[in-house]
């Protein structure tokens, strides 16, 4: 299928985002309304930046730098300063949440801004994928386009219950989400499964192989951000089970 809208790339590098293998492994959405109940760096909402995109996260630095992003004009975000070469992200003469911007693109799928650059940035290996003049001018130009975005800073449980939309899941893996400021420990995983089957929409759920709380079907092996290792991706949507006999009472109980 042709698609007529205006991809936008990643506003900042994140464990585990989506934003590759949106378009080669996951549907587009169903409905006008994307929720993301663990947005990370919204990788699949970046892919269709027009719907009504609503974030889910419970990082409130990360959703401090989504707010940031969703406020800012492209000028703020071209007078956001290279790092000085030995320096910190303490050293930039701007706002905390521009500084933790500029803290995730020092260190590519890193968990949580670092404050200063890591190897490949200090040896000029691949320019574009940090902190610099490309990613500075690339942010600007797309500022507009998530404008009309929503972030909330709270969990998957505080999502509304009534609300139609494409829910895009991709929390952090049963088996190998320990990453995070707020990880895998802290999840109640068939509670969660049981909340994915509850959503009235169309359900998009990413895991790894060997995560047990969805029936989960094989996806691929996908890229990771280590060039020599791959991850075995593992999905559920809820079209699996939508034709089942004991589906809608499923959804009623």
């Amino acid at each position: 299928m042709t698609r007529s809208i205006q991809t936008l790339r990643p506003f900042f590098s994140y464990y585990g985002g989506k934003w590759r293998d949106a378009v080669r492994h996951y549907p587009e959405p169903d409905h006008k309304t994307i929720i993301e109940p663990f947005a990370g760096s919204a990788g699949y909402s970046l892919r269709y930046p027009h719907r009504n995109v609503i974030l889910y996260e419970i990082d409130p630095v990360v959703v401090s730098v989504w707010r940031f992003l969703i406020a800012a004009k492209p000028k703020e975000i071209l007078a956001i300063p290279d790092l000085p070469e030995g320096g910190t992200i303490d050293d930039l003469p701007i706002c905390q949440e521009a500084r933790w911007l500029v803290g995730f693109w020092l260190n590519r799928g890193a968990a949580s801004p670092r404050r200063s650059a890591s190897k490949w940035m200090r040896d000029g290996i691949r320019p574009g994928s940090f902190w610099g003049a490309r990613v500075r001018n690339t942010i600007a130009s797309q500022v507009d386009g998530i404008r009309h975005w929503k972030v909330c800073n709270s969990g998957y449980i505080e999502c509304p219950d009534d609300t139609h939309a494409t829910w895009f899941v991709d929390p952090p893996y049963q088996d190998a989400g320990r990453h995070y400021r707020f990880g895998s420990e802290i999840i109640d995983y068939q509670a969660l499964g049981d909340w994915c089957r509850s959503r009235r929409g169309q359900v998009i759920v990413c895991e790894n192989s060997g995560a047990d709380w969805l029936p989960f079907r094989e996806l691929g092996s996908v890229k990771t951000t280590r060039a020599t290792r791959r991850s075995k991706e593992v999905y559920w949507l809820s079209t699996f089970e939508q034709n089942e006999p004991n589906f809608l009472a499923r959804r009623v109980a």
